[in-house]
């Protein structure tokens, strides 16, 4: 259990601030060692100085600091998560969210200090509870670790819970606003910390691009995506690479961009590699193949790698119900196999991980290449109804070749209904 001067020792090292900064003309630096060390008591007026110094709250200092069992904990939570995140199925993960979120609850409903690791239980918690969409829940949770972190003067921590909270407006599909939530408390943030953390930067940045591409701001989004690859190079911090880079191969090909799609994909590939990150190696080929099957048209190619992932032990935990029953639909139509296709195309389900525009929009043309099918089975008014069901799916989404594919589909469909084709 720390001392008073020690918990004002720690919070001035966790700030690096010197002594003469917390001293200021209030104190001498002499006065404000002998605090640190224990040798002296501070007067009321000398611990509200002192707190204004750190950018504390007074009771920040009089709280006792988390006992080591709690630090333990925390921990050893930590290390399941981590776990949870890299589990090699969605049931395992979930059976795993689920125990964690048991832990958490066990800790949260007892009366906990007002220290670091209470407010990173409580952030932890608002996570969790995100991630099992128990929205309300988590949003209440990260405000009480926003709270906590914000008594503490822990500003990169509160930008970084805001960070999560305009993570859930996006997942809400709520794109413009939560571009304006983050642009607002980036701002702010900016304006208490001169110098950002590195690693906060790296993570704003990245969800800026994507809410910027997600508004159709794709030029704006591809600046910043280079911007935040030569600041990472720059700083040699490579945190999130393989979700940047493969954002910017996005662009590239949407872009028509072929040298960079290529650069851009591989060095998706590579950090993914690097890292262990299975979903983020998943994700890179997926998006080779999917470049292969609908804008090259070379879908037995594309069929072929779909096989070869698919029958490769170490993917055994491919969601089912995942777009590779679009990817192997498609194919087939593109092959003129147009029964097969229509039976891999109506297994096609959202699994509700995919919130970007760009995911969505693709996820839509499922719906489009179903009424080919159906236009080629003869059930014309079953094609324009699922050719409908896409074009309603796109209506508020930038713009995209996703978008152009799944208009011509409808005009298709309504031209054979018309009698005008």
């Amino acid at each position: 259990m720390s001392s008073l001067g020690e918990r004002i020792r720690k919070l001035r090292k966790e700030k690096k601030l010197t002594l003469v900064d917390v001293a200021g003309e209030a104190m001498s630096k002499g006065m404000l060692s002998l605090i640190e060390n224990g040798r002296s008591n501070p007067s009321m007026e000398s611990l509200q100085h002192i707190a204004k110094q750190l950018g504390v709250n007074v009771q920040v200092l009089l709280t006792e600091e988390s006992s080591e069992e709690m630090k333990k904990k925390l921990v050893e939570i930590e290390e399941e998560i981590h776990k949870a995140y890299h589990a090699v199925s969605l049931e395992e993960y979930e059976l795993q969210l689920k125990g964690i979120q048991k832990e958490l609850e066990n800790i949260v409903n007892k009366e906990l200090p007002k220290t670091y690791e209470t407010a990173r239980v409580y952030e932890l918690t608002g996570r969790i509870y995100q991630n099992r969409r128990q929205i309300e829940k988590g949003m209440a949770y990260l405000q009480l670790a926003m709270n906590d972190y914000q008594a503490l003067g822990l500003n990169h921590n509160v930008y970084k819970v805001q960070l999560r909270t305009v993570m859930e407006h996006f997942r809400e599909h709520k794109y413009e606003y939560a571009l304006e939530q983050l642009i607002a408390y980036k701002h702010e943030y900016e304006k208490k910390e001169l110098l950002a953390d590195p690693l906060v930067q790296i993570e704003s940045d990245h969800l800026e691009a994507a809410l910027l591409s997600g508004v159709g701001k794709y030029t704006e989004a591809e600046n910043l995506l280079e911007e935040i690859i030569s600041f990472s190079k720059r700083k040699n911090i490579y945190y999130l690479m393989d979700d940047i880079y493969r954002l910017a191969s996005f662009h590239a090909l949407l872009n028509g961009d072929e040298e960079k799609r290529q650069y851009t994909l591989k060095k998706s590939r590579q950090f993914a590699e690097f890292t262990e990150n299975h979903d983020g190696l998943f994700s890179s080929i997926f998006v080779e193949i999917h470049y292969k099957n609908f804008y090259l048209k070379q879908h037995q190619e594309a069929l072929n790698m779909i096989n070869e992932l698919v029958n490769d032990e170490k993917n055994m935990s491919m969601d089912d119900d995942g777009y590779f029953h679009l990817e192997r639909g498609s194919a087939l139509y593109g092959l003129g196999k147009y029964e097969e296709a229509y039976e891999e195309l109506i297994q096609f389900k959202d699994t509700g991980f995919a919130h970007h525009p760009f995911d969505l929009s693709m996820m839509a043309t499922a719906d489009a290449y179903v009424a080919l099918c159906l236009i080629e089975k003869g059930d014309q008014e079953a094609a324009l109804a699922s050719a409908e069901k896409a074009m309603t799916a796109v209506a508020d989404l930038p713009e995209t070749p996703y978008q152009h594919f799944i208009q011509e589909t409808w005009e298709k469909t309504v031209a054979l209904l018309s009698g005008k084709s």
